[in-house]
């Protein structure tokens, strides 16, 4: 292997795929990055066997090859690098490293023990980088972080003639549904960690995201212009969400979401002591929400709403569910459905846009 890079894109490149870097000490090889020049380009890949990233850097290649370098040295090396050409060679097992005024090596690891990452074969749908971003940032903070029902930690991703991703840790569930480029080839239902699609949203932030599904190795890939990244799906069944859905509510509001939000965090001040839990009376006109704690005290706040249906009318949520979704949102008002003491309420941006994105909250019984 013999090639001369822009360090900028090696290092750019590197850091791309070092997000699937593993720690695992039992398995060095997976702590490493596997590099194959091709005839003008370099092919970075790295898995910690959850996830696998690869990525594309142009590069000019005068000796093909493949080797396997240590990441963290590499890319801590090419970090300290001045901008500009370097040239790399592979010389009995060590990649020497030269540019200007510098000269270096580095032990490599034989790259015959890295995994094979998959490749697509054909893709389901095709989406918008940005779109699906902001799907996935809508929903996957709904997921469990750890559970004894592995099925909660990720996220449910149904194709059809859209998108539609949903995430529930069993308290909450989020849904938002994303538009998709092109026909659909077949409808399919897929559930990917939730941490897979958080690293795709880092990583493919532009263009159209090309979906696959590899049912032979159980994999989903996600493929942008120069980055890949694939992921194991998660086996098990997906609680059926539409059984929970509320179909009515007995009262409507909308309601400036700044006001609310600045609201619920007040009343979280009082409700941390006491489970997070915040009481919402709506009466007048008003939403008054009220928290309190033996140790700490007690607070009301009144925020002025649009409201229709049954009032007065009580329900108890956690304060801390409802700042995640409202922190997420960045329109004027929105749309809150109560449909009881014991009833799921449901927020969305709006009324007529619930159908495509929107945020369940189950009550406490208190």
């Amino acid at each position: 292997m013999k090639i001369e890079i822009l360090q900028e894109e090696l290092l750019k490149g590197l850091l791309v795929v070092s997000r699937a870097v593993s720690s695992r000490t039992q398995l060095p090889v997976l702590s490493a990055v596997k590099i194959e020049a091709l005839a003008t380009e370099l092919v970075l890949s790295a898995t910690d066997l959850e996830i696998g990233v690869r990525h594309i850097v142009s590069a000019k290649v005068d000796a093909r090859g493949v080797v396997a370098v240590p990441a963290k040295t590499f890319s801590e090396l090419l970090t300290t690098l001045a901008p500009g050409k370097l040239s790399i060679e592979l010389k009995e097992q060590n990649l020497i490293i030269k540019s200007k005024g510098f000269t270096g090596k580095i032990a490599t690891v034989d790259a015959s023990e890295f995994p094979t990452l998959p490749e697509m074969k054909e893709s389901l749908i095709g989406v918008s980088a940005s779109e699906l971003m902001k799907g996935v940032s809508n929903v996957g903070f709904a997921s469990a972080k750890e559970s004894l029902r592995p099925v909660l930690t990720g996220v449910l991703m149904e194709v059809s003639e859209s998108l539609r991703v949903v995430a529930t840790d069993g308290f909450r569930l989020a849904v938002s549904t994303i538009g998709i480029k092109g026909a659909t080839i077949k409808a399919q239902s897929l559930l990917v960690p939730a941490r897979a699609l958080f690293e795709c949203g880092k990583i493919l932030r532009e263009g159209v995201i090309k979906i696959g599904y590899l049912p032979e190795s159980k994999q989903v890939l996600f493929v942008g212009e120069q980055t890949q990244l694939s992921s194991q799906i998660i086996e098990g069944n997906f609680p059926d969400y539409n059984k929970i859905l509320p179909k009515e509510f007995v009262t409507r509001m909308v309601v400036p979401r700044e006001e609310l939000l600045s609201a619920v965090k007040t009343a979280l001040v009082f409700a941390r002591d006491n489970s997070n839990m915040m009481r919402w009376r709506v009466e007048g006109g008003r939403l008054m929400i009220s928290s309190s704690s033996s140790g700490s005290g007690e607070g009301l706040v009144e925020v002025m709403v649009k409201a229709e249906g049954e009032e007065p009318l009580e329900v108890v949520f956690n304060a801390k569910y409802v700042i995640d979704y409202l922190t997420l949102l960045d329109n004027e008002s929105v749309w809150v459905g109560l449909g009881g003491k014991l009833a799921p309420g449901m927020i969305a941006e709006s009324e007529n846009g619930r159908d495509n994105a929107f945020y369940v909250v189950m009550p406490i019984n208190a």
